[in-house]
């Protein structure tokens, strides 16, 4: 599969076949991540990759952090919800955390977060290139201290999103986005 075509073609991946993805495959895409365009060579990021009892705490981390947002957690509706987010993490074969290191100087702070979502986009692609969906999951998880100790994620780096990782059961239906046009200035 070539770039444009991974590129026009990856979207969100929700249900993932059971089954392991190889370490081998695994290194691969973070192979891939760590070739992301990155000024100065700073190299802020860092990967937690999931599996077995990991995974399992993750999904508990996630559940704990949903139950937050709601006024009765123990409403019948909201255990649904909160189950329902358990089992997604937990029925996902790899979830990848990543990291990227917080500088003090702003602009290479900026400079450090721009790379690692850089970084995010080279394993999404890299993953498609490879047969596997992926689903990349931000929000109130991203600052809950339960999933920094969780990873032991040093005090200077912030969580920048996880990556739900695996063979998709079908493939994603991608959402319309408005045409390049409406966004593009061109400018001479």
């Amino acid at each position: 599969m070539d770039v444009m075509e991974a590129i026009h073609s990856r979207g969100s991946v929700k249900a993932f076949r059971s089954g392991a993805v190889k370490r081998e495959l695994l290194q691969k895409l973070i192979d891939a991540a760590i070739r992301a365009p990155n000024h100065k060579l700073t190299e802020p990021w860092g990967f937690y990759i999931l599996t077995g009892e990991s995974k399992r705490r993750f999904a508990e981390v996630r559940r704990a952090d949903r139950a937050k947002r709601f006024a009765d957690p123990d409403a019948p509706e909201v255990q649904k919800a909160l189950e329902s987010a358990y089992k997604g993490a937990t029925n996902t074969p790899v979830i990848i955390a990543v990291t990227t290191h917080v500088a003090d100087d702003p602009v290479t702070r900026d400079e450090d977060f721009a790379a690692t979502c850089c970084a995010i986009q080279n394993i999404l692609l890299a993953a498609l290139s490879f047969g596997l969906g992926t689903y990349l999951r931000t929000g109130t998880l991203l600052n809950d201290p339960d999933l920094r100790d969780l990873l032991g994620a040093p005090e200077d780096h912030r969580i920048v999103g996880t990556i739900y990782l695996g063979y998709p059961e079908e493939k994603p239906k991608l959402r319309p986005r408005k045409p390049a046009a409406e966004k593009t200035h061109w400018l001479s």
